[in-house]
């Protein structure tokens, strides 16, 4: 790791230091933030995925904010996915699509409210594009990043770690911040 120069144009997670901690020992730049990306033996980190559980230090998985009366109309105005029926507590995954139909990214998006989505992001600027949009839009939206950084946890084994933490269940609320939105054998 002493090959690696940290700046301070780029962001570093709240759990930076603990994933130094554990061993990792190379980062690469997403989001505009520092993400591990070498934790040693790959085909060993691969097999704990596999037979056991993982977490992961995902806060560069920024998140976008839209809030307001007319949050849901402008999050429609993103995505060519039919959002009409989207029910409060549940994730899409969408396409956020410019004028001429071509991908900016693919993120999760999560309903917290009538009023209020979540864009769970890949690497791209789209809180800038979002907020460029919004102002032209007509619409009363106030688009920000909310403060938070998430974690995955995953593999085969992750709900008996989740309930030695005291998180008996995957759910979407404000106090845990949690979503079941992956696609692993992980139940």
């Amino acid at each position: 790791m002493d090959d690696f120069g940290f700046g301070t144009q780029i962001r570093k997670s709240p759990y930076f230091d603990a994933t130094v901690r554990w061993g990792a020992q190379g980062f690469s730049v997403y989001n505009h933030m520092y993400i591990p990306r070498d934790f040693g033996d790959p085909e060993q980190n691969f097999w704990n995925l596999v037979n056991t559980a993982i977490l992961c230090d995902v806060g560069v998985e920024r998140q976008v904010e839209i809030k307001g009366p007319d949050a849901a109309r402008f999050v429609q105005m993103l995505t060519p996915r039919d959002l009409s029926k989207m029910a409060v507590g549940q994730c899409k995954y969408v396409l956020i699509t410019n004028a001429d139909g071509g991908i900016l990214n693919d993120p999760i998006l999560l309903k917290l409210a009538e009023d209020q989505f979540w864009l769970s992001l890949a690497d791209s600027d789209i809180l800038l594009w979002a907020q460029g949009v919004a102002v032209h839009s007509g619409l009363d939206v106030s688009i920000s990043e909310p403060d938070v950084s998430p974690l995955q946890l995953q593999g085969p084994k992750s709900g008996r770690s989740c309930r030695r933490c005291s998180v008996t269940r995957f759910w979407t609320c404000a106090t845990i911040g949690s979503a079941r939105w992956n696609w692993t054998a992980s139940r």
